[in-house]
């Protein structure tokens, strides 16, 4: 900590700028992953503030992902959390700031642009997890429940070939609100037909990014996105809705 200038520390917001002082300390040092930052005790006396002030701020920061903070151990930086990401998202559709289609909406611009990144990127074992991932899909009818887990993991797959961090840890964010409107939509419109449409779309996006075609792979999946991504949320939205306004129904 020597060397290290102190800010003039305001009474009104001490916990704020005990943050700030935190962030600025890890971004002027440049430390990474798993790196420790200094003690409650030693900036409680260097900002000469209490420990409970310095404590709260902790806390802050590791509720957003920043700091790893356990009893009995030195604080350090924490890896990024893609569940932070999807938490806010989470929070935004459930108080209606935002819909499930505005969200799906984001998330097709990202998953365009993964799959044509992936066609250019992937290496030939993550081409080999892409095609694996694909063929998991015939493997059950997507009634099955574990269907859409099999169907996340082809995407992931294909984000993580993007070699950009930042694509899989948006897919996670993004996929998590989503994800129990498509798995009621996915149960609401199934038959044989919109099954097999579903699976032919996914072989193409496949067989398009292993042949390593970004035009052709970026078409794909729009194509998934499209159609049957769009039907099974607004059928699973539509359904929810009405489960909600039925269960309210029998409360009151």
């Amino acid at each position: 900590m020597e060397g290290y200038s102190v800010p003039v520390v305001q009474k009104d917001t001490l916990s704020d700028q005990v943050i700030r002082f935190l962030l600025g300390l890890i971004s002027d040092r440049q430390l990474k992953v798993g790196d420790p930052v200094p003690s409650e005790g030693q900036v409680a006396e260097l900002l000469k503030v209490s420990r409970n002030v310095v404590r709260e701020s902790y806390r802050a920061l590791a509720v957003v992902g920043v700091l790893s903070v356990q009893s009995g151990k030195k604080p350090r930086i924490r890896e990024i959390d893609p569940n932070v990401l999807a938490q806010f998202f989470s929070y935004a559709a459930a108080t209606s700031q935002v819909s499930a289609q505005q969200i799906l909406e984001l998330r097709r611009v990202i998953e365009i642009q993964a799959a044509a990144l992936a066609a250019s990127n992937a290496t030939d074992e993550e081409l080999q997890r892409i095609r694996e991932a694909g063929q998991r899909l015939h493997e059950l009818p997507l009634s099955d429940p574990q269907w859409i887990q099999f169907d996340y993991a082809l995407h992931l797959a294909i984000a993580e070939a993007v070699h950009n961090p930042l694509f899989p840890i948006q897919l996670l964010a993004l996929r998590a609100p989503l994800e129990e409107s498509m798995r009621v939509g996915m149960q609401s419109m199934i038959s044989s037909h919109t099954e097999s449409s579903i699976v032919v779309l996914h072989d193409r996006l496949v067989q398009a990014i292993c042949s390593r075609d970004s035009v052709a792979a970026a078409y794909a999946m729009e194509q998934h996105f499209v159609a049957p991504v769009s039907a099974m949320l607004n059928m699973g939205v539509a359904k929810l809705k009405e489960e909600k306004i039925q269960h309210q129904s029998r409360q009151s």
